[in-house]
């Protein structure tokens, strides 16, 4: 998290003040080296892949029997872009805006859910991952029972 006024700083020493120490901090904003990124769009990971549904490590439902929650985690992402994703017949199947403040945090998460709120089908899906000025990102995961 980015420093907010009314924050503090506490620094532990081994070493006593002296009346002549003198501590001086000089802090820069974050920033987002585009190059870098730029080079960085082929890292872009869809995780697990495959998917599969009957894994033993998909967690169960807290609240009844039977499933729990599914997620598809979209890793390595730019700060800002949209994921499209798509299935193999090219239909649009749910986008996913990507907007952080945090240039740390690159990954996205997906509910496995369309854009009309139904469960997806099995099977092979794209995704399009558009960042604007650092470029584009197509890539595939498959969806197995």
């Amino acid at each position: 998290t980015l420093p907010a006024p009314g924050d503090w700083l506490q620094i532990r020493l081994n070493k006593p003040f002296l009346s002549n120490d003198i501590f001086q901090f000089t802090l820069k904003n974050a920033a987002v080296d585009k190059e870098l990124a730029k080079s960085q769009m082929d890292r872009i990971k869809v995780v697990p892949n495959p998917y599969i549904i009957a894994n033993s490590w998909e967690p169960l439902n807290p609240y009844s029997s039977g499933r729990g929650p599914r997620e598809l985690h979209f890793i390595h992402l730019p700060a800002k872009c949209t994921i499209k994703i798509f299935n193999v017949r090219g239909d649009l199947v749910a986008t996913i805006d990507h907007d952080t403040p945090s240039i740390s945090d690159g990954t996205a998460i997906w509910d496995m859910q369309t854009n009309d709120l139904l469960d997806i089908a099995y099977g092979l899906y794209v995704y399009h991952v558009d960042a604007g000025n650092l470029g584009q990102r197509i890539g595939k995961f498959a969806v197995i029972k």
